[in-house]
């Protein structure tokens, strides 16, 4: 199922780069003032912006990769609209109690509401059924909610890769075209020579601005999952130990 997502991710990215490069390259092309078409060439409107558009498909396959876990953060959040647990103050549960929210719990997800936070719920009445024990308890949900936070972080790996990618994407178009542009030299005296070697340089500035540019967009959508990733497993740990774990009496 993800090889699939992604699969369709990449297919999406190619085409829109594609999209987006030959875009570049008519507005260039049909431009009658000069500042105009400078604009859509140092954004790859030219075809020796073939970079450029191999950065464009990196950077949007990064933000529907993000975008993809981003959403299903969200959708986690619905998780606390069930009142799974009491909330109301000086509740304790009896070690029955608990067991009683563990089949609640059982029983929505049999119906389809399942959630990550169902998930700790379940597990955490399971674990204090075994044992009885609420340090124990406290210390095996703690583990469980640390464990796939990493998880979710890792799936993310790719992302961290293009953020790194991109820039060197730039980096690597500045080189080329570089090279380009010294390899003309030769025509510097002559007339159609110089806006040639021009053109080559103003492309090879261009790639590794672009994409250093690109780089920090899909840095900011990176760590905006981050911090919802942070936000959610900090307001799940909270509302499991406020309610649940905390309010367990068990009498000598």
């Amino acid at each position: 199922m993800l090889t699939n997502k992604r699969l369709y991710h990449v297919a999406i990215s190619l085409v829109a780069a594609v999209m987006i490069w030959f875009v570049l390259i008519l507005g260039a092309s049909m431009s009658s003032g000069p500042g105009l078409k400078r604009f859509f060439e140092a954004f790859g409107g030219s075809f020796g912006g073939y970079v450029h558009a191999v950065i464009y498909m990196a950077f949007i396959f990064g933000v529907l990769e993000i975008l993809e876990y981003q959403k299903f953060i969200k959708k986690q959040h619905e998780g606390f609209k069930l009142n799974l647990l009491p909330v109301q103050d000086q509740l304790v549960l009896s070690p029955d109690e608990v067991a009683k929210i563990k089949l609640n719990v059982i029983d929505l997800e049999k119906h389809g509401f399942s959630f990550l936070l169902t998930d700790f719920v379940k597990r955490a009445c399971t674990q204090y059924r075994n044992n009885q024990s609420i340090g124990e308890t406290l210390q095996v949900l703690t583990a469980q909610i640390d464990n796939s936070k990493t998880e979710l972080e890792g799936k993310l790996e790719i992302a961290r890769f293009l953020i790194n990618a991109i820039a060197s994407l730039g980096f690597i178009g500045t080189i080329l075209h570089l090279a380009g542009s010294i390899g003309l030299f030769h025509l510097a005296k002559t007339e159609e020579g110089m806006p040639l070697i021009t053109q080559c340089l103003n492309v090879s500035f261009d790639t590794t601005f672009i994409a250093l540019f690109l780089g920090l967009i899909l840095s900011y959508f990176y760590h905006r999952y981050l911090e919802d990733l942070d936000t959610f497993y900090s307001r799940t740990k909270s509302y499991i130990i406020d309610n649940l774990i905390s309010r367990i009496y068990h009498p000598l």
